[in-house]
């Protein structure tokens, strides 16, 4: 590595737990943020199921292939692909409806 960049990162570089140097506008704070995901429980759950459901409509494409892509294989596959993203949208809680009451 170019010595020149050496100097420049051991200049700009910061220890594990230091605080930076503050250049920013009177009373506000440059420190660095670290996010916090509240819904990290949830995002891994949706990829869960994503990742279910495609590999359900992988099999679900072998199947068809392995049937020998007859017009009746085709049918099944599609009501079969039907079915599991039904379930998928279900199992999201993205996807669900919201309920609204209208009254007249």
């Amino acid at each position: 590595m170019d010595p020149f960049a050496l100097i420049m990162l051991v200049a700009v570089a910061v220890e594990p737990g230091e605080r930076v140097i503050e250049h920013t506008q009177p009373y506000h704070s440059g420190q660095p943020v670290v996010r916090v995901f509240e819904r990290r429980d949830i995002d891994e759950a949706r990829e869960a199921n994503w990742n279910a459901y495609v590999v359900e409509l992988d099999e679900l494409w072998a199947d068809y292939r392995e049937a020998g892509s007859s017009p009746r294989a085709w049918r099944l596959y599609k009501r079969a692909a039907l079915d599991a993203k039904r379930r998928f949208v279900y199992n999201d809680p993205y996807f669900l409806p919201i309920p609204t009451r209208f009254d007249d």
